[in-house]
């Protein structure tokens, strides 16, 4: 691993531990160039997930538009204005959430999933979490009356 402050590639793992849900292992490194103190999280990759489309297309999971989704359902969607309302700390609550997501799609052992099934798993958490943002989800998800019941 290169050191974020050098770029040189020598460093030593000094601690490590898995982190809260064993989703992912924290380490402490140490380069052995500069002496600088950085820590690294190691989480599993999901680029073997294909989503199968309503059409039948086949696509690579992106992380970054279930973010997105969720974020917004969060966040407390968009003002006559069209500027995100704020309702706290939207992103980190859809950053947790895609974790608790990802998890279970390993735990599935699926290697491909119908957007359907991503978004209940999406309904789902949001449902356990956050009420409101999950009826937000529901009201522009194109599955709401069949997958979420509204």
């Amino acid at each position: 691993m290169k050191c974020p402050f050098c770029k040189r590639g020598k460093t030593e793992v000094t601690n490590t531990r898995t982190t809260k849900g064993g989703a992912s292992i924290w380490r402490r490194r140490t380069c052995l160039s500069c002496k600088k103190v950085f820590s690294t999280y190691e989480t599993p990759s999901l680029d073997f997930l294909i989503i199968k489309k309503k059409s039948g297309k086949h696509t690579r999971y992106a992380p970054h538009k279930i973010f997105a989704s969720i974020f917004e359902a969060c966040a407390g969607g968009k003002g006559a204005d069209g500027r995100t309302r704020d309702r706290g700390d939207a992103a980190a609550e859809a950053q947790e959430l895609l974790k608790q997501i990802e998890q279970k799609i390993l735990a599935s052992r699926k290697t491909i999933l119908s957007t359907k099934e991503l978004i209940v798993l999406i309904g789902d958490e949001l449902e356990s979490t956050d009420r409101a943002a999950y009826y937000r989800y529901g009201a522009f998800s194109e599955y709401k009356q069949e997958t979420l019941g509204l």
